[in-house]
């Protein structure tokens, strides 16, 4: 059974890293820093960690792992559709097949807005899409509405193939970029609007998400937008 005192003193470090990193960008941020921003001594952050990377490993890879553990929690629900489902279907099991991702995520907001800032490690969101992608993978065979016949009639109408690299980049992106959007936001919405917003992202295109927004009727309006 690992000390309540470890634990304690290492999130302190742990803590003293994303702060230090409110400050300034990673590429400036000293071991130095790190140790005055957790009020501990260097003796202390070296009985713990080789260096600053070490550190940062240690805190990437539990939001990672936390992650990964919440999207495959999450993959029984998928696993539940039946061969035919439609794509409503598909996209109502988001309120069930994103429940414990979501959660991952809120567990870690305030250290993923901070490594996702522009003073944050700049590899961190390849990371989280590369595991976004390996579950993807796995999901695939129940998410791909081949049988749907306006599905069919698409393929039919449209001559197109989409390589792996790109279908990459648009589905993980975009299931990515919700995420990362809601993590940083000033005013989050709910949690269980997020998965609606995941679940109709993968069935819409963006064009016909613009039916389930909140434009103004006056597209004019849409500058004094604060994105």
């Amino acid at each position: 059974m690992t000390d309540i005192r470890i634990i304690n003193t290492k999130n302190r470090i742990r803590m003293g890293m994303i702060n230090a990193l409110k400050e300034k960008p990673l590429n400036e941020v000293t071991t130095k820093d790190i140790i005055e921003a957790a009020e501990v001594s260097r003796k202390t952050f070296y009985t713990y960690y080789n260096g600053q990377n070490d550190l940062l490993f240690e805190i990437e890879n539990a939001m990672i792992s936390d992650l990964v553990e919440g999207m495959k929690k999450d993959r029984e629900a998928v696993t539940q559709l039946e061969d035919t489902a439609d794509q409503v279907e598909i996209a109502k099991l988001a309120d069930q097949a994103f429940v414990e991702t979501i959660k991952a995520c809120a567990k870690h907001r305030e250290v993923t807005r901070i490594l996702l800032s522009a003073n944050g490690d700049i590899n961190f969101l390849s990371k989280i899409k590369k595991a976004v992608y390996k579950e993807l993978l796995a999901r695939a065979p129940k998410l791909v509405a081949a049988n749907d016949p306006s599905v069919q009639n698409l393929k039919k109408q449209l001559p197109v193939r989409i390589p792996l690299d790109y279908l990459f980049e648009i589905y993980v992106g975009l299931m990515v970029n919700i995420i990362q959007h809601w993590l940083t936001s000033e005013d989050p919405i709910s949690q269980r609007q997020v998965r609606g917003i995941m679940g109709a992202a993968q069935i819409l295109s963006p064009l016909q998400l613009l039916a389930f927004s909140d434009l103004p009727e006056d597209l004019n309006d849409i500058e004094d937008y604060q994105f």
